[in-house]
């Protein structure tokens, strides 16, 4: 059985999610850029019930439709739900314990992209902080 774990910053809220994902996606929409401060959410949907949060999180409706849970303490964003289809669970690709476990299989609201990111491979890169 699939087993991923994670947790917020300070460890308040650690989570498990003993299902596979019904998909992976990158969300280029304004709402997940404003709610995360990135320009993009990158998260896993997995059935809510295979979900098991331990901690106390906190919600923000962030639009009729959608419920953020992030913890109150460090403010990390973890999860996302639809109201529409509370049986699915967003868990934020960032949080978890092994964030290369799973990779997007598509982006979503792309025609929303920053125009900057299709630049960013050719950046420099340094394997730590950039030298002084």
């Amino acid at each position: 059985m699939a087993e991923y774990s994670g947790g917020c910053l300070c460890g308040a809220v650690r989570y498990v999610a003993r299902a596979e994902p019904f998909n992976v996606m990158i969300c280029h929409c304004r709402l997940c850029r404003k709610a995360t401060g990135q320009p993009f959410f990158a998260r896993a949907i997995f059935p809510t019930d295979q979900v098991e949060v331990q901690g106390e999180t906190s919600g923000y409706a962030s639009s009729e439709e959608v419920v953020r849970r992030f913890c109150p303490r460090c403010g990390s964003g973890l999860f996302a739900g639809r109201v529409s289809r509370p049986e699915r669970m967003a868990v934020a690709l960032g949080s978890l314990d092994e964030p290369d476990a799973l990779a997007p299989q598509a982006h979503i609201w792309a025609s929303r992209r920053l125009s900057w990111m299709e630049r960013l491979d050719a950046l420099p890169g340094h394997a730590e902080f950039p030298p002084p």
